[in-house]
């Protein structure tokens, strides 16, 4: 089923912070979307901190990319890799 919106977090070496994000896309009261992290080649453990919150939901999807050194690149990704309706983009260091 197509979901209505697509949650885009890029994210790069922020595995400290991501956490933070991803539960509060999580805990809003709306629940037909799709959370896309776009990991713009993070060297730390993010890629670990996703695939457990993988294991619990399985409306996130996790996309690793080399480094762009920059925000347009990760989150042209999530768009073409999105399936909603609406796209709304959070940053990795904040939180609804």
């Amino acid at each position: 089923m197509t979901p209505k919106v697509s949650v885009i977090i890029p994210t790069y070496n922020r595995a400290d912070l991501l956490p933070r994000a991803i539960d509060s896309v999580l805990n809003q009261t709306f629940k037909d979307f799709e959370l896309i992290i776009v990991d713009d080649g993070s060297t730390d453990n993010t890629k670990e901190i996703v695939k457990e919150y993988q294991k619990k939901d399985e409306r996130i999807k996790y996309i690793w990319q080399e480094n762009s050194g920059g925000p347009a690149k990760p989150k042209n990704t999530g768009i073409k890799n999105s399936q909603g309706e609406y796209i709304a983009f959070l940053d990795s260091d904040d939180e609804w």
